[in-house]
């Protein structure tokens, strides 16, 4: 039997409307990031993009936190990586013809950055899901509008 699912944080189940008081667990809160530090200089261009961009929709949720900002670095790196594999795959091929002495075709191999290139995104795809940013996770998120205000101002405007 395998472990089960992995725990959702308790800010991502208000965010997915799913925080009833039975399902909330304790945890230990961290201090938000409403600021975006810049990516640090060692990522590449794509993965300080990638950080970017995931960083400030994530602090956009108020979801971002001083802890889960390492998980988006990670995530830029990995995705920066996969971008550049597959910018380097698109000039030199996907697979590579070997050649015996003579100059005649033997086989036909998969190029080894290929293969990189899908251990980039398998663990890109890790990471984007336990930061909930897989398009599954995203589809059951849902974002409230902070202008209508609570059920109270709702229901006063009703009046």
């Amino acid at each position: 039997m395998g472990k089960g699912r992995k725990p959702t944080s308790n800010a991502l189940k208000k965010l997915k409307g799913t925080d009833q008081p039975c399902r909330m667990r304790e945890e230990i809160l961290y201090d938000k990031i409403t600021e975006i530090p810049n990516p640090p200089s060692y990522l590449c261009t794509e993965a300080k993009k990638v950080f970017l961009v995931t960083a400030r929709q994530l602090a956009n949720k108020g979801i971002l936190d001083v802890v889960n900002i390492n998980t988006v670095l990670l995530y830029a790196s990995e995705m920066g990586k996969y971008i550049e594999a597959e910018k380097d795959l698109k000039k030199a091929g996907r697979t590579i013809e070997v050649c015996d002495k003579e100059g005649v075709l033997t086989r036909v191999v998969r190029n080894p950055l290929d293969r990189m290139a899908s251990e980039y995104l398998a663990n890109a795809t890790r990471l984007a899901s336990e930061l909930g940013i897989t398009p599954a996770s995203a589809s059951r998120v849902k974002i409230e509008d902070k202008n209508e205000g609570d059920e109270f101002d709702k229901f006063m405007n009703t009046y």
